[in-house]
């Protein structure tokens, strides 16, 4: 337990002392508090600080999630990507009701996934365990996280794949696109 409030801890030092990712907490908090920035930008954020560098966000994709599976023409998620770019348009933003992600997935077999119910399900299912983290702030300011994996992947510098949907190429080809290894050199690659 005190590990995790460790780790907790230290991502939110990470993120406070990100002055342009707390302004998108804070924006999103505003236009739709139930949604979370996840994936990349937190990682990117985090991995960056741990090897002294900085991560501007100006051009960079951001993901917003949220669940709501009641959004049948997906026009929340294309309201809050509007609202996005109009209050930071130099931002790509990639807006996704993960209510529904389960159309895009298809298992070896050919079938489609069964819903996700919830921001944890769906993050138990992304690739790198270290992508697997969603934020939010809360009305009194502290952080929601959600980390289906803990953040000791995230913070102890670990890329490791998540075996749940995509297969080792797949995680291989991620590596390899997104440079992973040559942007931060301090990260381990745990054996795939």
């Amino acid at each position: 337990m005190y590990q995790a409030k460790k780790l907790n801890a230290d991502l939110e030092v990470i993120i406070r002392g990100h002055t342009e990712l707390m302004d998108v907490l804070q924006y999103l908090f505003e236009v739709e508090p139930q949604a979370y920035v996840s994936a990349g930008v937190i990682r990117n954020s985090v991995w960056a600080k741990l090897h002294g560098q900085l991560w501007p966000l100006v051009h960079t994709e951001i993901d917003i999630i949220f669940h709501d599976p009641e959004d049948l023409n997906q026009a929340h998620a294309q309201y809050l990507s509007r609202q996005l770019s109009q209050k930071f348009p130099k931002i790509e933003w990639d807006v996704t009701n993960q209510a529904f992600v389960h159309e895009w997935y298809r298992l070896e077999s050919g079938e489609c996934i069964e819903p996700l119910h919830s921001i944890m399900e769906a993050l138990s299912l992304w690739p790198e365990t270290a992508t697997a983290i969603a934020v939010r702030l809360l009305e009194n300011g502290d952080f929601d996280v959600i980390a289906p994996f803990g953040l000791t992947d995230l913070l102890g510098l670990q890329l490791r794949w998540n075996k749940t949907l995509v297969s080792s190429e797949v995680f291989m080809q991620r590596v390899s696109a997104k440079r992973f290894l040559e942007r931060w050199p301090d990260l381990n690659l745990i054996d795939v």
